[in-house]
């Protein structure tokens, strides 16, 4: 942990300014994801880094809380909060969120299921912490899909300790953790094999 945490923080200047690799994939899933949401919603997004999808959504609902574990990530975050009275960013990891359960109405977990090898208990807490019918939402690299090479390179950098921990998911296997752990899929897309696969996924009211 405390290594994944160093790891991020140093690399924060440079993440808050990369830019996006596919727009039109980026667009439709922020689209897709605000034709699910509400002004009265209650929204978590867990490893929420340096606040950039926050800031977009949180005028389409009630109040926005973005989760991170590195506290550099989440002092970038709070600087595009602005006037938002509605937007907050917090330094912590989604196992050790305070949180009733059935708090939110949707929690978004965006590149970050494969970074978290108990993602199982990730999917286990999102869904505790959703009320019945509240929405999960994932965008997820599935490096077990991938036919490149970067597929055997990523295992033994973060072996090496220079990167942090990849879960090689593979698409049909994400696709069944997610309904294990009870919800229902709205709507599955990956743009290639290469890149992040979005779900969309509700916990059963």
């Amino acid at each position: 942990m405390t290594r994944s945490i160093g790891f991020w923080n140093l690399l924060s200047s440079t993440y808050a300014k990369q830019s996006i690799g596919n727009e039109g994939a980026y667009q439709r899933k922020i689209a897709q994801t605000q034709s699910m949401m509400r002004p009265d919603m209650k929204v978590l997004e867990i490893g929420c880094g340096t606040g950039s999808t926050a800031a977009i959504h949180a005028p389409h609902v009630g109040h926005y809380t973005g989760v991170d574990y590195a506290p550099k990530m989440v002092a970038i975050a709070r600087g595009k909060i602005g006037g938002a009275s509605n937007l907050s960013f917090e330094v912590s990891t989604f196992a050790d969120w305070g949180a009733a359960d059935a708090s939110y109405d949707m929690i978004l977990g965006l590149s970050i299921l494969h970074l978290m090898p108990d993602y199982r208990d990730t999917l286990a807490k999102a869904y505790r912490l959703l009320k019945p019918g509240g929405y999960l939402v994932t965008s997820t690299i599935c490096l077990g899909d991938h036919a490149g090479i970067v597929k055997y390179i990523l295992p033994v950098a973060s072996s090496l300790r220079v990167a942090p921990v990849i879960v090689p998911f593979k698409l049909d296997g994400l696709t069944s953790n997610i309904k294990e752990a009870g919800f229902d899929i709205v709507d599955e897309w990956q743009p290639t094999p290469k890149e992040a696969a979005y779900h969309l996924s509700q916990k059963p009211a």
